[in-house]
C-alpha cells in the first residue's frame, strides 16, 4: 500500500519521474486532482484554488492581460483573426481563460484556513485509500509524520529547468527565465503562508534527488527501491 509524495520547483520534472514511478508499482498518480477535489469542499473553481498558489507569478498575469487587451482591440474593430495571437498564446494554462471569462473567484476570496482543511482532507483521504503518487500540493507536509510514506524532494539548477520551459512552454530564454524565477518565488511564499514551511528543506524527505545529476527514469528506479525497502 505504497504512497509517495514529490516535490519540486518548476521544471525539475516532479510529474515526469512521478509517473513513471506510478507506473512501475502500478499505483494511482494524482496532480491537480488534490486542487479538483479541495476545490468542490471549498465550493470554488479549481482555476482559483491553482491562482492562490501561484498568485505572485506576474509574467502569466501580464500574459493574460495581453490576450484580454487583444481581445477587446479586435471586437472593436471587427477583426476575426488577430494577428497577434501567435506563439505563446497555446501555453495560457486553462485557469487563465476562465478567469478572462470571469468564472473564477479572485484568490483572495478563498480563505486561508479554508484552503488548507479542504486540501488536508483530500490528501489524507488518498492516504487513507494507500497506492497512490502524489504530486505536490504541500503532501509532504501534511503527511510528515504519517507512518509508511516516502517523501521525495527533487531539485535541479535553475538554467536546466529554463532549458525545460523553453521547450515545453514555447517561450524565448528570457521570458522562461522571467517565468521559472517568479513561480520559484510564489512555490517558496504558498508554501511558507499556508503550510508554516520551506518546500526546500532537506529535513522534511526521505531523499533527495538532483536531476541535473541522474534521468527521469533512473530518479523513478531509486524511489521505487526505496519503497520496495520501506514494504519490507
Amino acid at each position: 500500500m505504497p504512497v509517495i509524495t514529490i516535490n519540486g520547483p518548476i521544471g525539475c520534472g516532479s510529474v515526469t519521474v512521478g509517473q513513471m514511478v506510478s507506473q512501475q508499482l502500478n499505483i494511482s498518480f494524482v496532480d491537480r486532482l488534490v486542487f479538483t477535489q479541495a476545490a468542490r469542499l471549498v465550493g470554488t473553481p479549481v482555476g482559483a484554488l491553482i491562482d492562490k498558489e501561484q498568485r505572485v507569478v506576474r509574467f502569466r498575469d501580464r500574459l493574460g492581460r495581453f490576450v484580454q487587451t487583444m481581445l477587446e482591440r479586435s471586437a472593436v474593430a471587427g477583426v476575426s483573426g488577430e494577428p497577434y495571437f501567435g506563439r505563446g498564446i497555446e501555453t495560457l494554462p486553462p485557469e487563465t481563460f476562465a478567469e478572462l471569462s470571469g468564472e473564477t473567484t479572485p484568490p483572495s476570496q478563498i480563505d486561508d484556513k479554508a484552503f488548507l482543511e479542504a486540501t488536508t482532507k483530500v490528501v489524507n483521504d488518498l492516504h487513507s485509500k494507500g497506492d497512490v503518487v502524489i504530486i505536490g500540493r504541500g503532501a509532504n507536509v501534511i503527511l510528515a509524520n504519517t507512518p509508511g510514506v516516502v517523501h521525495v524532494g527533487l531539485l535541479a539548477p535553475i538554467a536546466m529547468r529554463v532549458e525545460t520551459m523553453m521547450q515545453r512552454e514555447h517561450l524565448d530564454r528570457e521570458e522562461a527565465e522571467v517565468y521559472v524565477r517568479e513561480l520559484d518565488e510564489a512555490w517558496v511564499t504558498f508554501f511558507r503562508k499556508i503550510y508554516k514551511a520551506s518546500p526546500t528543506d532537506p529535513s522534511r524527505y526521505h531523499m533527495m534527488l538532483n536531476m541535473e545529476k541522474i534521468q527521469a527514469k533512473t530518479a523513478a528506479e531509486v524511489i521505487v527501491h526505496a519503497c520496495r525497502d520501506l514494504e519490507s
